[in-house]
């Protein structure tokens, strides 16, 4: 009689959590659905969000309230960011001869009271308020002879570069032709400082567009406010910067 060998595994009933093949196939497809659903909440804090514009006008009554939770106005030459444009006094700087160059080639953009100046190493660059970084370029005149005009960022409608922060809103789906003034509705206003995980990750902080320039500071660097309000002929104050210089995880 001719004999078989037949495996032990065959023989006796094998426990799943045994199966080491099984179990490392379902660990891979558990961390790819996991990476999956990352991504997902990654990109979608990108989007615009329509329930914090829409919360902006659902009354006169929550704005008010709203103010008076906001912390008030108070003088502090202490602020980065208020000092480097408005200075310690509250009176703004006289720009830079780098400064009046690039002002004078990008005029139709902004007047220089809705821009902030940047120093990127030896050089200097003028960068609107209210917009975000990464929106930059689509932001920057082209200096072309064949300038191509501006895009709204939700709709693709184009405009002529006069009609940037000219108080007139002309892109009302979601306000980005008038980044530094509160003419849109549905408009946001990005502070200059940014709350970013180590990796450079995070959500770009922004506030209504109807929050600019009212009196009351917003942005915990006090980037909303830089311009004098109720008629005031006085100079605006800068706000005391309370952001944190340290990354969260």
């Amino acid at each position: 009689m001719r004999k078989t060998w037949v495996k032990r595994d065959n023989i006796y009933y094998k426990p799943f959590y045994k199966q080491k093949l099984k179990l490392t196939l379902i660990g891979v497809l558990g961390l790819g659905i996991l990476f999956f659903v990352y991504q997902l909440v990654y990109i979608s804090q990108f989007l615009p969000s329509s329930s914090s514009s829409s919360s902006s006008g659902s009354g006169s009554g929550s704005a008010l309230l709203a103010a008076q939770m906001r912390p008030p106005l108070h003088s502090n030459s202490n602020n980065p960011v208020a000092s480097a444009e408005l200075g310690a006094d509250g009176v703004p700087p006289s720009p830079s001869p780098v400064a009046n160059r690039v002002h004078s080639s990008n005029s139709g953009i902004s007047q220089h009271q809705y821009a902030y100046i940047e120093r990127i190493g030896s050089h200097e660059r003028m960068i609107l308020r209210g917009i975000r970084l990464r929106d930059l370029d689509r932001y920057t005149e082209p200096s072309s002879m064949s300038r191509a005009p501006f895009r709204c960022l939700q709709t693709g409608r184009e405009l002529s570069w006069d009609r940037v922060n000219d108080d007139f809103c002309d892109c009302p789906e979601d306000g980005s032709d008038e980044p530094s003034t509160n003419a849109c509705t549905e408009g946001r206003f990005y502070c200059r400082f940014q709350k970013r995980h180590r990796t450079g990750r995070g959500r770009d902080r922004s506030i209504p567009s109807g929050w600019v320039n009212d009196g009351v500071c917003d942005c915990c660097d006090g980037s909303d406010e830089w311009l004098p309000t109720g008629g005031s002929v006085l100079p605006v104050r800068p706000c005391p910067n309370t952001c944190s210089t340290k990354y969260f995880l």
